[in-house]
Formats: structure tokens, C-alpha cells, sequence
């Protein structure tokens, strides 16, 4: 039985450790044609591992990774072939913000090391400006944009321009509205030397849909200090992304649940 023609063009494109810019306006399926792709790709046995910084309902398929150094790990802990879906990469890598230390560190630290950890990825933003370093030929070897939810343009040098309609759904299923967050400091690493990895930990639980009640069963602490080590957390992150969280502050660091 022949081939479908996804299938073809994906075994061209994740021959080789590949960038894919995949760009689209507002609602238009970047996300989910993203995790089609990658479904698709295991299945077919093209990809062995799938990774993102989308949050997949804790989805076995996907590992959720949101911190640099933990993406170098998942990188080099085997040979197996690995597919990162970076979503919200205008947020993470804009262009006007080439000196950041953020894109520094994603540019020097993860682009170079794609082929060493046998690693591909696809790239999701409303528009071209990001980083010229992302953009270099070198790094991005395809560029898909999606029309509409249902219909996707690819460029490649690797194969004729084609256009692919009627895509269904991603079996693997995520929350749109949820943040897809990215951070160049590893908070547990942090938290070693600030006394953090017990809120790193359980801010991950709770971040994971594990209950507070759960929390304080698991690691034998009381309820209270479960709010307290969440609400440390928030801060941290309120800190980290201003842009995203404008007066939300108070709100957020109030009232954790």
C-alpha cells in the first residue's frame, strides 16, 4: 500500500536533525497540527520520542519539558530519535530581543546540540520575527503555514512546494488557552542554592492537576505550607514573565486554586 504523502514528506524532512518553522495567524491549528505531525511520526516510526513545552494533560506520549537544562538532558539521555514541539516561539525568541539572554542560551546551548542529541523540531509563531539565528538555513530547513485548521502550505528546498487539506485533529489532546512557557534558568537548579526544591516540586505536582490534599499526603507536609510553597512559586514566575502576567499579581499570588 502506497505512502500518504505526509508520510513522504516527513521522512525527507526528519532524515536529518531539522528546524520546521510552523507559522499561522490566530487559531488556525498551529498547536494541534503540531502534535498531528508528531503522533504521526511515532506511529510511523520516523521519531522515537516526542517533547513540548505545551501542556498535554500529562499525556504519556509527550514528555512536558519547560526549562533549558531539562531539554539538553532529554537531548543527550539516549540516541533514540526526539521531535520538540517549541510552542509561543515569538514569546520565547523574538527578534528584538537578539541580546537576551534567553535567546542566547536557546542559540549557543540547544540549536547546535539538535543533531548531537539525535533531536528535531518544529517551531510554532504567528509571524517570521524571530531570532535571525533561528531562521539561518542552517537551522530551519522547512517552513509550514497553516491557512486554516483543516489546510497547510509546506516549503522545503528538500521537495516541491505541497499543500495538504482536510487534517483531522490530534489524537493528543491540550488545553489552548493554557500558557506554553519556556525558561532559560532552571528553577530546581535555583532552588538548590535558595531552598526551593521542596516549591519546585510540589509547584510541579500542582501545575500536574495533583490536588493540594494529595500534595500533602505525598510529601508529608501540612496543607498550609502546601499554599505557601505555591504561592512562592507564583511569585517566581509573576517575576519571571512580567509581560505575561500584568496585574495579575495580586490576583494570582492570592489565591493559588
Amino acid at each position: 500500500m502506497k505512502r500518504p504523502l505526509l508520510y513522504e514528506t516527513l521522512k525527507v524532512l526528519f532524515r536529518y536533525p531539522i528546524i520546521i518553522l510552523m507559522l499561522g495567524d490566530w487559531r488556525t491549528g498551529k498547536t494541534d497540527t503540531s502534535l498531528l505531525v508528531a503522533h504521526l511520526a511515532k506511529k510511523w516510526k520516523l521519531i522515537d520520542k516526542i517533547g513540548s513545552n505545551i501542556y498535554t494533560f500529562n499525556d504519556p506520549e509527550v514528555d512536558h519539558i519547560i526549562t533549558l537544562g531539562k531539554l539538553k538532558k532529554w537531548l543527550h539521555a539516549d540516541r533514540l530519535i526526539k521531535l520538540f514541539i517549541f510552542d509561543e516561539g515569538l514569546k520565547h525568541v523574538y527578534r528584538r530581543k537578539a541580546m537576551s539572554q534567553k535567546n542566547v542560551d536557546i542559540i549557543t546551548e540547544v540549536l547546535p546540540e539538535l543533531s548531537k542529541g539525535h533531536g528535531r523540531m518544529i517551531f510554532c509563531s504567528q509571524i517570521e520575527k524571530l531570532d535571525s539565528d533561528i531562521l539561518h538555513p542552517a537551522f530551519t530547513r522547512a517552513i509550514w503555514k497553516k491557512k486554516s485548521k483543516k489546510v497547510m502550505e509546506c516549503r522545503s528546498k528538500h521537495h516541491p512546494p505541497r499543500t495538504f487539506k482536510n487534517l483531522p485533529r490530534s489524537p493528543i489532546r491540550f488545553d489552548p488557552d493554557r500558557l506554553a512557557p519556556f525558561i532559560d534558568k532552571d528553577m530546581s537548579k535555583e532552588g538548590e542554592n535558595r531552598n526551593m526544591g521542596l516549591t519546585y516540586e510540589i509547584a510541579v505536582m500542582y501545575a500536574s492537576g495533583v490536588s493540594m490534599t494529595q500534595i500533602k499526603t505525598q510529601k508529608d507536609v501540612h496543607q498550609e505550607q502546601v499554599k505557601r510553597e505555591i504561592r512562592k512559586a507564583l511569585k517566581w514566575f509573576v517575576k519571571e514573565f512580567p509581560e505575561s502576567n500584568e496585574g495579575k499579581e495580586a490576583e494570582i499570588v492570592n489565591n493559588p486554586e
